[in-house]
């Protein structure tokens, strides 16, 4: 979204001409509602703040416009295209930060699923009579419990995935991977692999 850039060169003729006047002030306006109406749609969700600047801009534009204020419309311009502007990196930021998250996820979505399904049959397995000497009871009652804890933090980030939001998904299933590996230490896992290699 590179609208600001339609702006650049008149706002620097303007400043030039230093006119005030009515159709130039009427050309920028249509400029500035164009731009607005791309920035809306581009900016709602992922530069909300960016956007409601560039909002009480346009709106001190329009009503300067309205009270016949050239000058102060034209004057405006430099500020709008900044926010314009400033707008257009934050989405990009945003479209950025959703595909490294989008990738992370698609990882976190093949691994997590398979260590929960390996603590669960570990859990499953152990029985409180017969534990082995580097688990206790508290502690497989410990990990029952918070091995329930994953899998409700998992389903809320497959949810966020399914709805579309990678960086929320992301984020808990991070939550998920960190606490698995807690997990695995707890119930003697990776000493299990460690002595089997």
């Amino acid at each position: 979204m590179k609208v600001y850039q339609a702006l650049l060169p008149f706002a620097a003729a303007m400043m030039i001409a230093g006119c005030g006047s009515r159709g130039t002030a009427e050309y920028v306006m249509g400029q500035v509602d164009g731009a607005m109406t791309k920035a809306r749609e581009e900016a709602a969700t992922s530069a909300p703040a960016e956007l409601k600047a560039a909002e009480d801009t346009y709106a001190h534009m329009k009503q300067s416009f309205e009270k016949r204020d050239y000058k102060v419309v034209e004057a405006d311009v430099p500020k709008f295209n900044a926010q314009i502007e400033s707008i257009h990196e934050a989405v990009a930021a945003k479209q950025n930060a959703d595909a490294a998250a989008a990738k992370e996820w698609t990882t976190l979505n093949e691994e997590v699923p398979k260590a929960v399904e390996e603590i669960q049959a570990r859990v499953d397995s152990l029985k409180p009579g017969a534990l082995p000497k580097d688990v206790t009871k508290e502690e497989l009652a410990t990990a029952k419990t918070e091995l329930e804890s994953v899998k409700a933090t998992w389903s809320e980030a497959t949810a966020a995935a399914s709805a579309g939001n990678s960086v929320e998904a992301t984020d808990k299933g991070r939550i998920v991977q960190a606490k698995v590996e807690e997990l695995k230490n707890t119930l003697g896992m990776n000493q299990t692999v460690a002595s089997a290699g």
